[in-house]
């Protein structure tokens, strides 16, 4: 069997292969031992992982394993994680791993409501990453308990709110039951429409797969690319051949041909045979890509199911429409173009993957285009197709001025239309003459305002005369020329001369007349050393709104004169390890609420922080003075005692709450240098006491720290005989770890120490025994026995039973020890 399937991703801003999230959920209650006794749901669902592009992201986990909380965050993995080297070379490859064990694993109910809410927890905690999320649920039989109602459920997703859900529904068929109807709902909610009732062989399994990766990604499964429908898919940016046998032929082959070899074959190379040692099937993927030629794949295997996979991204149709020719215009068609009034016109549309190459209809999948005259597309026109794939059809004459016409892609595999809307701009004229309303015979070059800034904007209403099509508009933008035409980007500032058009948008037609108000800011950063006026040049355009428009933009130059005061730059001066104050003067707007702030600058304006600090007394002023003015402001000045003496730059900002460039004065603050006692007699003082207390933290950093302790493996093991002792092993009672014994941690300056003896010893039995007797850490995992009185013994393989001295002795890889009737064993 042979098919094709199309990988259409959801919209996006660019052409690149987009990516989904698959929540495949099977069904893992006991039934299904009876069901699919050879595991062909797991060979299904791989099959379905390596259709995927690696952008993809796929979970496969058990209805009861998600229902008993045993998985309950998301574990989306990338295919080739489940699949790995699955673009590798030939060979056979083992299918082993915990997953796959998991899958394996058949016992419990049905428990769909508890698994469902749990499914929903987990695809809403990744729809942040707003990609498309298919959920896939295969089960033998009706669910335990009634489920949600499907818009209830559906309601908890944000990918369905979105448009971007898909709730698959495969079922086991069997005679006497019946698919529970609330899951079918759910289903038919998000679109499925096919008959879940299938048989679980591996022929009906892998095309049902193939249905949901179709229905996943908004196709239909056409079951293209059958042998004797051999296709080149163009405009793929890959295609992928999936083999899968299950009689465990391992490694498979696979051979292809095309139109250019006559029946000759060639082997498929690349991508390794997966086999699952336990239920003997296998399954094997190719990566390949699109060819210039029809070609077709087949498997010299007995056996062995095939299918062809080409993905080709984010579909979508571009078109346009422009004046008929003997060429279509250059792609790509993505932009409008103009035609002349009174003209034919023709247009021409094509579909396209990622890889931006015109898919041909008959060489990849099966579609047709159509020409609409609204958004309904109610009264469709077929397009005819060309031998490239592309589609053309002629629009007649068009009348002068702007309309629409809507592109639509539909049928063969596409289980939705696609559509692209284009405008169409038939214009022949422009625009003719600029004059004030107030005059509209008189056309005008420029317009005197005067000395700005003034109490009020002023606003000046123009009167624009021309020809335009039917329906057009335009944008009108003022752009400022001239000194004070100058934006600071940096900071995000305004320019001195603001000017407004009402509206922003006009509707072209003769006459047209709009409204320009014209306001210069409060302030201008103008440093000079007397009054001045400064010239500036105001552009008003009028640009129509569609790019391809043959009308030209107007521009009609306004003159402005500005006023503004000059700029002093201020000094200030304090004393090392002092305070002071001082008052700051610039030039004060004519009526503004200002904001003032002072920065140090240059490239010490770091350091300049630290050790001196200066303090506006106010940060916003309400402001009222004639051009010229003058403002104050007080600041308060304060020196470290360190403060290294001489001249620091300071910049005072003021800055008006309505917008506009701001004022930067410079401003100079003096430091004095101060006497010896201040610094560095204090400085001094301090370094010594961060010492000793540096000092002080290293001594008690040490005595918590460089105790030794045991090693992670240390054991210690009792017993109340020798041989009893022999037989303990790792697991039993008495055989304990040294670090889950909370009396032998390490302490401050002590080492680790296992106490044989007395209130502290290591294990509750031990502390009716003398405390005369320990095991101390060492370094290097070492451990040393001390012993301060005698009556302990240990135990060689070569003489027995022997007495300890008194004193100090280090314990090789372990020790045994005999006290009274306690046996322990210690081993490092």
């Amino acid at each position: 069997m042979l098919f094709a399937l199309l990988v259409l991703a959801w919209p996006g801003a660019a052409r690149a292969q987009t990516w989904g999230q698959y929540l495949v959920v099977i069904d893992d209650s006991g039934s299904m031992d009876g069901s699919d006794p050879d595991r062909l749901v797991m060979l299904a669902s791989l099959a379905l992982t390596a259709t995927l592009s690696d952008a993809d992201q796929i979970m496969i986990v058990g209805l009861n394993e998600l229902a008993n909380g045993e998985t309950t965050s998301a574990r989306f993995v990338s295919p080739r994680e489940l699949l790995a080297e699955r673009d590798g070379g030939e060979g056979q490859r083992a299918l082993a791993s915990a997953a796959l064990e998991r899958m394996a694993q058949h016992q419990g109910a049905t428990p769909c409501k508890q698994a469902l809410d749990r499914a929903a927890t987990i695809l809403e905690s990744v729809a942040a990453a707003g990609a498309p999320q298919t959920l896939l649920m295969l089960t033998d039989g009706a669910c335990t308990g009634p489920i949600d109602p499907a818009q209830t459920w559906l309601g908890r997703l944000r990918s369905h709110t979105a448009g971007q859900f898909r709730f698959a529904l495969l079922s086991k068929k069997q005679r006497g039951e019946r698919i529970d109807p609330a899951l079918v709902a759910y289903a038919a909610a998000t679109g499925w429409t096919t008959d879940p009732n299938i048989s679980f062989d591996a022929r009906t399994l892998l095309r049902a797969f193939a249905e949901v990766l179709s229905f996943s990604r908004g196709l239909r499964f056409d079951d293209g690319g059958r042998v004797g429908l051999a296709r080149s898919f163009a405009g793929a940016h890959e295609v992928r051949v999936l083999a899968v046998s299950t009689e465990g032929r391992a490694p498979i082959s696979l051979a292809f041909t095309d139109a250019s070899m006559d029946s000759r074959e060639d082997p498929l190379a690349g991508g390794p045979t997966f086999k699952h040692a336990e239920f003997g099937w296998s399954l094997r993927v190719a990566k390949s890509a699109a060819h210039e030629l029809p070609f077709a794949v087949r498997s010299p295997d007995a056996g062995v199911e095939l299918l062809i996979i080409p993905s080709y991204g984010a579909l979508q149709i571009e078109a346009v429409v422009g004046p008929c020719g003997d060429q279509p215009p250059p792609l790509p068609w993505t932009r409008e173009r103009a035609v002349r009034s009174g003209q034919p016109a023709c247009a021409w549309a094509r579909l396209v993957g990622d890889r931006g190459e015109t898919i041909h209809p008959n060489h990849s999948f099966g579609f047709e285009l159509e020409l609409c005259q609204d958004a309904a597309c109610t009264t469709p026109s077929a397009m005819q197709p060309d031998q490239d794939g592309s589609f053309n059809a002629q629009l007649g004459i068009m009348p002068e001025g702007r309309s629409e016409r809507w592109f639509r892609a539909r049928g063969g595999a596409l289980a939705t239309p696609l559509m692209a809307q284009r405008g169409i701009q038939a214009v022949a004229f422009g625009i003719t003459a600029v004059a004030r309303a107030a005059e509209p015979d008189t056309p005008i070059e420029g317009i005197e305002l005067g000395v700005l800034p003034q109490a009020l904007p002023q606003v000046i209403t123009l009167e624009l005369s021309g020809s335009f099509p039917d329906g057009a508009e335009a944008n009108v933008r003022c752009e400022i020329a001239g000194d004070a035409g100058q934006t600071n980007l940096l900071a995000g500032e305004l320019a001195c001369l603001r000017c407004v058009p009402t509206p922003a948008v006009v509707a072209l037609q003769d006459p047209f007349t709009l409204q320009v108000e014209i306001q210069a800011s409060s302030s201008c950063p103008m440093i000079s050393d007397k009054l001045g006026e400064l010239p500036v040049a105001l552009d008003l355009s009028i640009t129509p709104t569609d790019p391809a428009s043959k009308i030209g933009a107007r521009r009609v130059p306004i003159r402005a004169l500005l006023r503004h005061a000059i700029i002093e730059p201020q000094t200030a001066q304090v004393t090392g390890g002092q305070a002071g104050e001082t008052t700051l003067r610039f030039p004060s707007p004519v009526n503004a609420n200002v904001e003032l702030s002072l920065e140090p600058n240059g490239p010490l304006a770091d350091d300049v922080a630290k050790d001196l600090a200066v303090t506006l007394a106010q940060t916003t002023l309400r402001l009222t003075s004639e051009p010229g003015g003058v403002a104050e402001v007080g600041v308060s000045l304060t020196a470290t005692d360190c403060c290294s003496a001489g001249d620091y730059p300071f910049t005072l900002h003021v800055r008006d709450t309505a917008g506009g460039p701001q004022l930067d004065i410079p401003v100079t603050v003096s430091v004095l240098a101060p006497s010896f006692w201040v610094c560095p007699g204090k400085t001094i003082l301090k370094w010594t006491l961060v010492a000793l207390g540096i000092g002080l933290l290293i001594w008690l950093i040490r005595g918590f720290t460089s105790p030794a302790k045991f090693a992670q493996t240390a054991v210690l093991a009792r017993a109340e005989s020798h041989e009893s002792l022999a037989k303990l092993t790792e697991g039993d009672e008495d055989w304990r770890l040294i670090a889950a014994l909370e009396p032998t941690k390490r302490g401050f300056y002590t080492p680790a120490t296992v106490h044989l003896g007395g209130p502290k010893a290591a294990l509750p039995s031990l502390r009716e025994l003398p405390a005369n007797a320990r095991i101390e850490a060492r370094g290097n995992d070492n451990a040393s026995l001390v012993v301060e009185a005698e009556g302990i013994e240990t135990f060689k393989e070569s003489s027995g039973w022997q007495p300890l001295p008194v004193g100090e002795q280090p314990i090789g890889s372990s020790i045994v020890l005999r006290r009274d009737d306690t046996y322990l064993m210690f081993r490092r």
